[in-house]
């Protein structure tokens, strides 16, 4: 306990993933392109649909938030396809932020007659967070086909390369890339805030090295466990692997792989698994073809 009242963090909320700043750093021209495409809503017209693709902490969910809420705060909604995964979850949580009361066992189709009917009366924008932890791609077509207007994010630029043809002529996206930032913009924040906590505990004046060592081994824990809890079974199969192992082959940490799961999927879906798997920062890669190899982040 801090016994010497010492306070080194004034406001914590800024350091948390739920602070939604004014200003994003370095991000002016994404900024800018978005607000060019999504512009024609505020005059009930249609606008242009957007893909926001880059690493993990980079700014895309925070500049979509901001946005929405600064402009189009009655006509949108967002929705993280990492917890609603399903058509029908994302339908219902697109309704229940537009306050159309439903008790979510009414059937995909009834959702569909409700987004329909409320397109009838307003343009709406709704933001899939995560797009590409969606179990299909249908909400997209179901949306896009009633010309509602779409912001999809994702850490994976080749999330949206297996579109059906249908969705991809409805859709017709532009995208925003979000380049990496020297490290992880939320990960540092995480840092800071833990450290400044550390240092407040002691009764410290100030953040010592000592704080800070602790806090980014505590925040790569963590964001490691959050981003794990997220996998599917055959992702953590192989992480899993990787864990014991180390460093492994590709061609023997799939074979490996296989051994333990009854229904293995086949190589192409196991190169996209492992893609995210270096997306999200849980393995490292080297080599190419045959000669790759992945080797777990610690």
């Amino acid at each position: 306990m801090n016994n010497n009242n010492e306070i080194i963090i004034f406001n914590e909320l800024p350091l948390t993933e739920a602070f939604i700043p004014t200003r994003l750093l370095h991000r002016e021209g994404q900024l800018r392109e978005l607000e060019r495409c999504l512009k024609p809503a505020l005059h009930n017209k249609t606008i242009e649909n957007v893909f926001l693709v880059g690493p993990s902490g980079t700014g895309k969910t925070t500049l979509a938030k901001w946005i929405l809420e600064s402009y189009f705060k009655e006509i949108s909604a967002y929705v993280n396809c990492w917890k609603y995964k399903s058509t029908h979850e994302v339908l219902k949580e697109i309704l229940l932020s537009f306050q159309i009361p439903v008790h979510g066992r009414e059937s995909t189709g009834e959702f569909i007659k409700h987004i329909e009917n409320l397109l009838r009366t307003k343009k709406i924008i709704v933001c899939l967070d995560e797009v590409d932890q969606l179990n299909d791609f249908d909400v997209l077509y179901d949306l896009a086909r009633n010309f509602c207007g779409l912001i999809l994010a994702s850490t994976h630029y080749h999330a949206l390369i297996e579109l059906p043809s249908r969705i991809k002529s409805s859709s017709a996206l532009t995208e925003i890339e979000f380049p990496a930032y020297k490290g992880d913009a939320r990960v540092g924040l995480e840092i800071l805030r833990r450290a400044g906590k550390k240092a407040e505990d002691k009764g410290l004046k100030q953040v010592t090295m000592e704080e800070i060592k602790r806090a980014i081994n505590e925040a790569r824990k963590t964001k490691v466990s959050f981003v794990t809890s997220k996998l599917n079974e055959h992702q953590r199969v192989i992480y899993e692997i990787l864990e014991k192992r180390k460093e492994l082959p590709s061609g023997l940490l799939y074979r490996e792989y296989c051994k333990l799961v009854s229904k293995p999927v086949v190589d192409r879906a196991y190169r996209n698994y492992m893609g995210k798997l270096v997306t999200q920062g849980l393995v490292k890669t080297e080599g190419f073809g045959r000669w790759k190899r992945y080797e777990i982040i610690r």
